[in-house]
């Protein structure tokens, strides 16, 4: 009992010692349409003037988001996007960018296929950044629903009539079924449910063909091992991780114009787990993600990074692609759905948006001053520098 007493006065003292930091370090952040205004917003302005690399760890699926990250845009001037999207949903989503209107047509051509950007307020952010002639990047694996849209690709681009007939067919039949499995509201991924064969046969009728060909077809394997472990549950996040690190390392070498002079600035958004510096927030493992090797880059260069982490305190965020059943795309949440972040949700109390700096409760910790029981939100306050919490936030809407 005295044991128990005892703990339960050191767990109180340490809530006490956070409580007060977060109280000294919040800041009241004020949207304004699409721009942000007060104490919040210049404490983050002048941190992003410093960065070469800012990162925004999200809750996925929510329309504010997008808008701030379009807002740290415009403040930060990066040259490079950087998106929780593959490659090829990439390149995909920079066409359509260049197009007028939003890419409806495409949406229900390839249903799910641009992923996020699916999402109206996430394919408005990338236009935006288009419009500040902004480079996207995509570093992910192939998307579980991009099956028909890579055949299609694979058709426009082998020299092979074989192959280009072979390809074109298998491209029309995917398109058809996940055009059925959208209608139906079925979760039906051909990328996760063809048979090992079907690789083969991709390697088998690209071999001869050009070094972009041989890489698609390489990266969608690749995909299919990973999604294959995932869903048999024996592995595949850490491949993940690894795949986007040596994207990271590719683009980041692509745009290092000299070894001299630091990489063109780069704004990355993905959801919160990847973008911490140090552990990655999901505990039970010890992952090093996307975030810790931008820190790495950053510092390589005697730059910084800034990482941002952003998240609703309530309301509603978008869970699903498929437009066709709108009464099931979204899910409601409360503030207890989020226990790691129940103290700083405790100091606020007016509408405003908050902005906590959690740099000094990360000296606390790294002087031993400061505790904690809860390892996910001691690796939050570890991997970000900034938390900002939106009130209430709506879910995105499809296209």
């Amino acid at each position: 009992m005295l044991i128990y007493f005892l703990s339960r006065r050191v767990a109180s003292a340490q809530d006490s010692t956070l409580t007060r930091l977060i109280h000294q370090n919040q800041y009241a952040l004020t949207p304004q349409g699409s721009q942000f205004s007060g104490p919040g917003w210049d404490k983050l302005r002048a941190s992003i003037q410093k960065s070469q690399f800012v990162l925004l760890g999200e809750d996925h699926g929510t329309a504010q988001i997008p808008q701030f990250a379009a807002a740290v845009a415009r403040e930060f001037r990066p040259a490079v996007f950087v998106a929780e999207v593959d490659p090829y949903v990439a390149q995909t989503l920079t066409q359509l960018a260049a197009q007028p209107g939003l890419p409806t047509a495409y949406a229900r051509q390839y249903p799910q296929a641009l992923c996020f950007y699916d999402w109206r307020e996430e394919f408005e952010l990338i236009r935006s950044l288009r419009a500040q002639q902004v480079r996207l990047v995509g570093l992910d694996q192939v998307f579980l629903a991009n099956a028909a849209p890579t055949y299609a690709r694979l058709a426009s681009e082998v020299k092979s009539k074989t192959a280009k007939a072979y390809f074109q067919r298998r491209a029309t039949a995917f398109q058809a079924r996940d055009q059925a499995n959208e209608r139906l509201g079925k979760k039906d991924y051909i990328l996760a449910s063809q048979p090992a064969a079907a690789l083969d046969s991709l390697r088998t009728l690209t071999q001869g063909e050009s070094p972009a060909v041989r890489q698609l077809v390489q990266d969608y394997a690749a995909s299919y091992a990973i999604y294959q472990s995932q869903f048999k549950g024996t592995g595949g996040h850490q491949e993940r991780l690894n795949l986007m690190r040596r994207h990271l390392l590719q683009e980041f070498q692509r745009y290092q114009p000299a070894t001299t002079q630091p990489v063109s600035k780069m704004l990355f958004k993905f959801g919160d787990a990847h973008l911490a510096r140090g552990l990655s927030p999901i505990t039970g493992d010890d992952f090093y993600d996307v975030g810790n090797l931008a820190q790495d880059l950053a510092q390589a260069q005697d730059q910084t990074s800034l990482h941002l982490y952003v998240a609703g305190r309530q309301g509603s965020a978008a869970i699903s692609l498929n437009p066709t059943f709108p009464d099931k795309i979204a899910r409601t949440y409360a503030a207890t759905d989020k226990p790691k972040l129940q103290l700083f949700f405790a100091q606020m109390s007016s509408p405003a948006w908050s902005v906590f700096d959690l740099r000094p409760a990360r000296r606390a910790l790294t002087a031993g001053t400061l505790h904690l029981a809860s390892p996910g939100l001691q690796r939050i306050i570890q991997g970000y520098d900034y938390l900002v919490v939106i009130p209430e936030t709506t879910a995105s809407h499809p296209m």
